[in-house]
């Protein structure tokens, strides 16, 4: 939805806003098991009305014949809707002939009139002069309402001429100049198609080459959106507004509408609504359509600050559906009050290939001048405070029974500011398919990074997440996790009989419990390389694995005689301090304590650059009690004055059950003419001995590698994580590309 038009004088809310009602019943609706061809054909429609059936109402007006050519038929067809006026019992119906009316101005319905064609493909209604439709549409309501009035709209099509004389009924894979302005456009906002009153019916009319909003539905109740066709074939295109577009209305339903490629914007956008229903309509996309006027997406279901509501049985091909709030407007009547999805239900949907997620539920709000948030409130509330807003809450939102399909990041996500969701969400009975197809590994949802997951919960509040499948059938799988439970998420979680197969990690990531990821990948025609995880407290390295393409080449355990280019070397030059003694058995070095207090090993002198950054490690394991252990670097300068320094991180401390590592980089001081590795034990006990293995210095700070059993790695996208030791939570991805 365009920010400009949203933000315009504030309306408030329907009365019975202020009661929010449980999302419709989905018992009647199915899911469609592939996404049906776009089609001109009626879904459910009744045939159009018939010259005869018109003649035998006395409520119904046959219009005249269009005049052809370029003439106008505004005056025409006004006064008979005019006519028709006078003759509502309680209704009454304007019947258009087959042809091509021109139109000057908008057609204004009054309250229970109704406007009729001979079907989409014979009756079309066209915008004469579209520069005379700012912020216009070619039908709308008269200004007068009536309680309890029925009008329907139905069996034409109506084309903005956004380019001129296209839009006839004929496919076209594309608009004929995507993503270009219109022919009469200087700016946005101009000719529309259809704008809804109260209890209108809009049924059976194709919606093409329009300019501004197709759809428009605001301020309203009782709407249905039925069956209807939006396209832009015949060498046409539109406007990037939405093609169902509005918001502050009340029970609406969107229902077996279709959505060819050639659309623009998203097909369905509402912001502040309560009762929608958007069930069962078809989206296409298409990668070459979106590309060709420069965006990644459309098509997109958005309901932002839109509250007990359902999405069912939708088919979206290279879409998603979004729960938002409306934050994102400009703080500003009738957004300055923030409303978060609440009580939505989300179900029997069928997603395929969308270019983010599958189905995304984000909870947000802003800060006022104060810095601080809205004040808690429900729909009856409206601020009348310069200085501050009120913020509804939102949760309480199903997600269930949904197939996602090759979603380029995870398949539902749940994410956003964990102070305005009061409810738990319900993920149940979704299919997650092939996750992660051509996309990253982890993405950016603006609150956080994310694992490329099934299903990936970022703030939580006692959420269910059961029943769910997560699989990924691909030979060079791309879905990371089965379930990710971010470090917001609140713990008490309920995971429960979820199956998880094919994937690349672990069926579950808690990312509070994940290790630090390795950092500076980087890979030759021979060798990986990259630099140690920084160990923290919590969260210990235990190893490193190593994928090419999502498919697992080596696993790395820290302080294993495996890891390739164990840093111990052949040489026999470390040197005890003079509380220890040291001792070796293959690859392994043991220090044990003559003396209580910090004992340490010194590796030979090398050569140094002042200027360059050298890394000592190693990796420690303790025989008989945990210690503090620390990776250091003596520098030595010409004089012969010796420096040490060492790492200060507390959290490496060596255990008997496995391996702890710790390294330290630094650059050379000036004056330094040698380095050398210089390792510690602090607080040991006299007696007592620990190991340590592939300690050494690098120059640089990769101290980690993985080669080939060939003599050059094979090209691809090659992916390492650290892990932690007995939980199996991975870190983040480390990847980088050989060519």
């Amino acid at each position: 939805m365009r920010l400009h038009h949203v933000a315009a004088v504030a309306v408030a809310l329907p009365a019975a806003l202020g009661l929010l009602a449980a999302p419709a019943s989905a018992s009647a609706a199915s899911p469609l098991l592939d996404a049906a061809p776009y089609s001109l054909a009626s879904s459910v429609s009744p045939a159009p009305m018939t010259a005869a059936e018109c003649a035998a109402e006395a409520t119904c007006v046959a219009a005249p014949a269009p005049k052809g050519g370029e003439a106008d038929d505004y005056a025409a067809l006004t006064q008979a809707i005019t006519a028709a006026a006078t003759r509502t019992q309680p209704t009454a119906t304007v019947l258009l002939q087959p042809g091509t009316y021109r139109l000057s101005n908008s057609l204004k319905l009054p309250a229970n009139v109704s406007v009729r064609g001979a079907g989409m493909t014979a009756t079309s209604l066209v915008m004469d002069s579209p520069k005379n439709f700012g912020y216009g549409f070619l039908i709308r309501p008269a200004d007068a309402k009536e309680a309890g009035s029925q009008n329907l709209v139905s069996d034409l099509t109506v084309n903005g001429n956004c380019r001129t004389d296209a839009g006839s009924p004929v496919a076209s894979s594309l608009p004929g100049r995507p993503g270009q302005d219109c022919d009469f456009q200087a700016s946005a906002n101009t000719g529309g198609g259809i704008k809804a009153g109260d209890r209108w019916t809009v049924r059976q009319v194709r919606f093409t080459n329009l300019g501004y909003f197709k759809m428009w539905v605001s301020q309203t109740v009782g709407v249905r959106v039925l069956d209807n066709r939006f396209d832009n074939w015949g060498g046409a295109e539109s406007g990037d507004e939405d093609n169902i577009g509005g918001g502050r209305n009340d029970d609406t339903v969107i229902e077996g509408n279709q959505f060819d490629a050639t659309i623009r914007g998203n097909s369905f956008d509402f912001v502040n609504a309560v009762r929608t229903i958007v069930r069962n309509n078809v989206v296409h996309t298409n990668p070459d359509v979106a590309a060709a006027r420069g965006v990644n997406e459309y098509g997109n279901m958005y309901f932002e600050g839109v509250q007990s509501s359902t999405a069912i049985g939708n088919t979206l091909e290279g879409a998603h559906i979004v729960l938002s709030s409306n934050a994102n407007y400009p703080h500003m009547a009738p957004n300055k009050d923030i409303t978060n999805p609440r009580g939505m239900l989300v179900a029997e949907n069928r997603i395929l290939d969308s270019y983010t997620t599958g189905v995304a539920v984000s909870y947000n709000d802003y800060t006022d001048s104060d810095g601080t948030g809205g004040t808690s409130g429900t729909l009856a509330d409206e601020s009348t405070s310069t200085t501050d807003h009120i913020v509804r809450a939102g949760g309480a939102n199903t997600i269930r029974d949904n197939v996602i399909e090759r979603s380029r990041q995870s398949g539902i996500i749940v994410y956003g500011n964990s102070t305005v969701k009061t409810a738990p969400d319900t993920i149940t009975g979704n299919q997650v398919v092939n996750a992660g197809f051509g996309g990253a590994t982890e993405y950016n949802t603006g609150a956080g990074r994310v694992d490329t997951s099934g299903i990936a919960i970022t703030v939580g509040i006692g959420d269910t997440v059961q029943g769910n499948t997560v699989v990924d059938n691909q030979a060079n799988p791309t879905t990371w996790y089965g379930i990710y439970q971010g470090a917001k998420a609140v713990p008490g979680a309920t995971l429960n009989a979820n199956s998880v197969s094919g994937i690349v990690a672990t069926p579950v990531r808690t990312a509070a419990l994940a290790p630090e990821a390795p950092t500076g990948l980087a890979t030759t025609s021979s060798a990986l390389t990259w630099s140690e995880s920084y160990a923290t407290s919590t969260n210990p390295i235990a190893g490193y694995r190593v994928f090419r393409n999502g498919v697992q080449l080596a696993d790395l355990p820290v302080g294993s005689a495996t890891v390739p280019g164990n840093l111990v070397g052949s040489d026999d030059s470390w040197t005890p301090g003079f509380t220890a003694r040291l001792s070796r058995t293959g690859s392994t070095l043991a220090l044990t304590a003559t003396a209580a207090g910090q004992m340490n090993v010194t590796g030979k002198k090398s050569p140094v650059t002042a200027g360059a950054t050298y890394t000592s490690v190693a990796s420690f394991q303790a025989a008989t009690a945990a210690r503090k252990v620390r990776a250091g670097l003596a520098f030595t300068d010409a004089a012969g004055k010796v420096s040490r320094l060492a790492t200060s991180n507390k959290a490496t401390v060596d255990g008997i059950a496995g391996w702890v590592t710790s390294s330290y980089s630094v650059v050379a001081p000036a004056g330094a003419v040698s380095v050398q590795p210089f390792l510690m034990v602090e607080d040991a006990v006299a007696g007592e001995t620990h190991s340590l293995t592939r300690l050494g210095l690098v120059t640089g700070t990769a101290t980690e590698q993985f080669s080939s059993s060939s003599s050059a790695l094979v090209a691809g996208s090659y992916q390492v994580v650290a892990y932690r030791a007995g939980s199996g939570d991975f870190s983040s991805v480390a990847s980088v590309t050989l060519p």
